[in-house]
């Protein structure tokens, strides 16, 4: 009994052992403290987003305000408010509008869809089927949703999807700027942490590395996600006012469309093949002046706002973003273009 109570004492006593036990134990710890956040990550990741993007106006504002870090960042808030979330807004609303008196009227079965021009025919590839398909739809919808039913669901079904993550992605919006703001007032004591911690890690040259972060974080929230709200809001207001239906959900596909860098073509061309075929020409002639002049927006805007201060040529930026979204969506975006910067 004697020895084995040594034994047992020695084993306690060996440092690998405790090493490992303590090692164990925080493993344990670090696991569940991820698991108790993640639901919080995406929100921590797009308000420390927005707050470094914001961080330079943030510190002129104060000095207006004498010093005042809360009303910089109050202000800051509100006005992104105004800005972001009251366009981002009135586009859904419309567009869940547009759904319900489409919805309303196939119920009441006066829903009716305009036949097609001849000149659909035309159209290369699929003039042909197109005009088919429209001129059945035309004559009686009902019989037309009744026979295609398999195939209209699925695109209904990830329509409805789209409407309802946008929804999600506002909400998410709202908070980040909410959370963002209260960030914006601790910004310098969070920026000496990171500092710190590159120091403490790759020596003299993380303080190179901590502005680096910084500067390719908001040279992608300007030059990816700003040029590609702008050009969806642009888009948006447009198709209202010409009076294309369902454009707030055209506006969203091609705020998408535009992030993962296909542009606003896609949607630009089915717009404006639309107007041409169901509007008066004046109409037809102004959008497709305007839904061209919002396309070509990037290419003016995005290489000045990628550009400015890049601690790494704008292809290394640009490759890293594309590619971090391949890889892990959204926020992919940031990551990806930090991570090729850095390395």
């Amino acid at each position: 009994m004697k020895t084995k109570g040594i034994k047992k004492s020695k084993m306690i006593g060996n440092p690998v052992i405790h090493y490992a036990l303590q090692l164990l134990a925080l493993s344990l710890l670090l696991y569940f403290c991820f698991a108790i956040i993640k639901p919080f990550i995406t929100l921590i990741i797009w308000s420390s987003v927005l707050a470094i993007t914001l961080f330079p106006l943030h510190k002129k504002i104060t000095v207006w305000f004498g010093g005042r870090k809360w009303l910089s960042a109050i202000l800051i808030t509100v006005v992104m408010f105004l800005l972001v979330i009251g366009p981002a807004t009135s586009l859904l609303l419309a567009t869940i509008d547009e759904f319900k008196v489409i919805s309303n009227a196939y119920s009441e079965g006066i829903l009716q869809i305009p036949p097609p021009d001849e000149r659909v025919k035309e159209w290369p590839v699929i003039g042909n089927s197109l005009y088919v398909y429209w001129s059945e739809a035309s004559s009686n919808i009902s019989a037309f949703i009744a026979k295609h039913y398999e195939d209209i669901k699925p695109v209904v079904v990830k329509l409805i999807e789209l409407l309802s993550s946008a929804g999600k992605g506002i909400l998410l919006l709202m908070a980040s700027f909410l959370v963002g703001g209260a960030l914006l007032v601790y910004g310098e004591n969070a920026s000496k942490i990171v500092n710190l911690f590159f120091i403490k890690l790759v020596g003299k040259q993380g303080e190179k590395m901590e502005n680096t972060v910084a500067v390719t974080v908001r040279n992608v929230a300007k030059g990816v996600l700003g040029v590609a709200f702008i050009q969806a809001v642009l888009a948006g207001v447009g198709m209202v006012l010409a009076g294309i239906p369902l454009a707030g959900l055209w506006a969203l596909i091609g705020m998408v469309l535009a992030i993962v860098q296909i542009g606003l073509l896609p949607v630009s061309l089915g717009v404006i093949i639309y107007i041409w075929t169901t509007g008066d020409t004046l109409t037809a002639i102004l959008l497709t002046a305007w839904m061209l002049f919002v396309g070509v927006v990037d290419n003016i805007i995005k290489p000045f706002m990628m550009g400015i201060g890049a601690p790494a040529p704008m292809l290394i930026v640009f490759i890293g973003t594309i590619g971090g979204f391949i890889m892990s969506g959204f926020i992919g975006l940031f990551t990806g273009a930090i991570v090729l910067t850095l390395g």
